[in-house]
């Protein structure tokens, strides 16, 4: 999102934000909720087979070795290796859906599983989560993701757009000494102006005053890795091992929704190289992110979902080593200091069919409930004037995640 965008709010986003007072309820079963959200978007359709549900020895499984885990029955390919000390706290759910075209496959998952709709825009998961969890008056966005996101914050408004954190922010005295005369003029004139007292009004005073508070202050400086030590960044390494560390910084900050997307999924050929290379950044980045949140408390308070749009196909396209679009085995991993360790669902052996076809809504319900919302509440759309659900589904996950 540009920042002009951020300082621009509208006055649907206020409206929706006030009709979220009854969003919030206790967690499962009376838990705490959880605060902080990370999601790890993997565009392109990330192979099940080379990484949360190997078939090792079956011919659809191809070279792939799988490695067991701490918790009995759960294996994964090899790749992910650095993420078994923490697999207690790593439950894998395996999602099916009909939906195998990038794009509305990308905006069926990003919402959490509502299907398009040309009347409806639904906002991202992210920002949902964001907007329930909502604290006016904190600096930094409610959203922020590590570069940019895929989906906005549909009818909740620009406040809830995710924050694109890709451009670091200088203030120099300079800028500094601007700012503040603007803000001083635009002060002078609002107590003068007949608009003042006008919801749209109010709402840009808001916006910009935050604007200013998240520049000159040190607020923004959660955006900035390079105040971390050589040794920190080094542990992370750059690329994704960086986001990884930059979301650390934000959820240190208080932010409560972070999106951090890694694409270069989609391996029609050379899958077994390409996808194992792939998943091997992803488990040392997220191995990073993981044992620094272990250390700094944090990791009790944050739940972290990685997944792509769609699974890989289990028959191999043997002349070019590639799998096809495969939607009807979708994982994603759920990684907290609060999830079991568990197999959500269960594949046949050639990895073709699932036992019990899970949908996108019924994870969305569940991760609603940890976040400590209300999953078949209703937000206030001014824009159709209709209210519009959080979650798709009725029904959560059939097993729970704590």
């Amino acid at each position: 999102m540009h920042r002009r965008s951020f300082i621009g709010g509208s006055a649907a986003s206020l409206a929706a934000y006030l009709g979220a007072k009854d969003v919030l309820a206790a967690g499962p079963s009376g838990s705490k909720p959880i605060k902080h959200f990370i999601f790890v978007r993997l565009p392109g359709g990330p192979s099940q087979m080379e990484s949360w549900d190997p078939k090792p020895g079956h011919v659809n499984g191809g070279p792939t070795k799988a490695i067991d885990t701490k918790v009995k029955g759960m294996r994964w390919g090899d790749a992910l290796l650095p993420l078994v000390e923490h697999s207690n706290n790593i439950a894998v759910v395996r999602t099916s859906s009909g939906i195998g075209e990038h794009t509305i496959a990308t905006n069926y998952t990003m919402t959490g599983g509502f299907a398009p709709n040309p009347l409806v825009q639904h906002p991202a998961l992210c920002s949902t989560i964001g907007w329930g969890l909502y604290n006016p008056e904190r600096d930094l966005p409610p959203v922020i993701a590590t570069s940019s996101s895929a989906h906005n914050a549909g009818f909740l408004g620009n406040t809830f757009d995710a924050y694109g954190a890709g451009a670091k922010l200088a203030v120099d005295s300079q800028w500094r000494q601007r700012i503040e005369q603007a803000n001083q003029m635009r002060d002078e004139y609002y107590a003068v102006s007949p608009l003042a007292a006008t919801p749209d009004f109010q709402e840009e005073v808001k916006h910009q005053a935050r604007s200013s508070r998240l520049t000159l202050g040190i607020s923004h400086k959660a955006l900035d890795i390079s105040l971390e030590s050589p040794k920190t960044r080094e542990f992370y390494g750059p690329g994704f091992g960086a986001n990884c560390l930059l979301a650390r910084r934000l959820i240190m900050a208080g932010v409560t929704s972070v999106e951090i997307a890694y694409g270069g999924w989609d391996h029609h050929e050379n899958i077994f190289e390409r996808a194992t290379s792939g998943f091997a950044v992803v488990a040392k980045g997220l191995n990073c992110l993981v044992t620094e949140l272990k250390e700094l408390g944090l990791f009790d308070q944050t739940l972290i979902v990685v997944g792509g749009e769609m699974g890989r196909s289990p028959d191999i396209e043997k002349e070019v080593e590639g799998r096809n679009h495969f939607p009807q085995n979708t994982c994603f991993a759920v990684i907290g200091g609060k999830i079991k360790g568990q197999n959500v669902g269960e594949s046949s052996p050639d990895g073709t069919t699932l036992a019990q076809p899970i949908t996108m809504g019924q994870l969305t319900y569940s991760v609603l409930e940890l976040m400590g919302m209300r999953p078949m509440g209703f937000f206030d759309d001014k824009i159709t004037g209709r209210p519009q659900r959080y979650c798709p589904s009725d029904i959560p996950l059939p097993v729970s995640l704590i």
